[in-house]
């Protein structure tokens, strides 16, 4: 893979993954990829496992013909397909976004957009075990009735529901990881300070969050927060236009605390 002159990358041969090392893991466990077509920029590689049930995030020293991945906190235990997509990769830094009292401090900020058609593996990855304080989306096939998505509300919207009763410590980190697989397929990873205790206004930062990084590469993705009309937990929804399938994962994590 190579960039021309106005900064399009050019696929100089189509990925292939020839084999994946292990076939099951969870958290934390790396997997090598080994095939060809590979970016050696790690941002220029997006990873999914177990059918869109984890991220995979590149790890350095990657060439060509050999990708490492690591397991990045799983939501549910669950099973499919290692799929890869190269592309354009990179690293944003928005200090800071808030709602209201909560505000979300950030440390890394990756976004992606794919150069080349999807790789997948051909096996059965298996995620083994479930993450702490991590909360998964489904797909559905619309979005909840008091949802504002820009006019998509009747699309495929990504619904990760957080029980309204879930308590953030102070000094928590927030982790979150989304992949919107259509065309182009689209990814936004960043990991956040959060700042304030409240449950909503962070899912709403987060919300807006993903709805900025969306428009440093000028794509439309739209988020919104709502109450679940009976139980009253909060739901996290995200979509864009043309939405085929997708993967978020939102992970609080309580030991980097300040």
């Amino acid at each position: 893979m190579k960039t021309d002159d106005h900064g399009l990358y050019i696929v100089d041969q189509a990925t292939v993954i020839t084999s994946v090392s292990p076939v099951e893991g969870h958290e934390g466990t790396i997997v090598t990829l080994k095939g060809t077509g590979f970016s050696k920029y790690v941002r220029n590689n997006c990873v999914v496992l177990g059918n869109l049930g984890a991220c995979g995030r590149a790890q350095e020293g990657a060439t060509s013909t050999e990708l490492k991945v690591r397991i990045d906190p799983v939501a549910m235990v669950k099973e499919g397909d290692v799929m890869m997509w190269p592309g354009a990769g990179s690293n944003y830094y928005n200090d800071r976004i808030s709602s209201d009292s909560t505000a979300l401090r950030f440390s890394e900020t990756a976004i992606f957009r794919n150069g080349a058609p999807i790789a997948c593996a051909g096996v059965n990855f298996k995620l083994t075990k479930a993450s702490p304080n991590t909360f998964g989306a489904e797909l559905q096939r619309t979005a909840p009735e008091n949802a504002s998505l820009g006019g998509h509300e009747k699309g495929f919207v990504l619904s990760a529901r957080i029980p309204k009763n879930y308590k953030l410590p102070q000094g928590s980190t927030v982790d979150v990881c989304l992949v919107l697989k259509e065309h182009p397929t689209l990814a936004v990873d960043f990991t956040a300070k959060i700042e304030g205790e409240s449950l909503e206004h962070c899912l709403r930062a987060i919300a807006k969050s993903i709805v900025i990084n969306g428009s440093h590469i000028g794509e439309r993705i739209f988020a919104d927060v709502v109450s679940h009309p009976r139980s009253g937990d909060f739901e996290l929804c995200v979509t864009k236009p043309y939405l085929e399938k997708g993967l978020l994962t939102i992970h609080f994590n309580f030991s980097k605390l300040a």
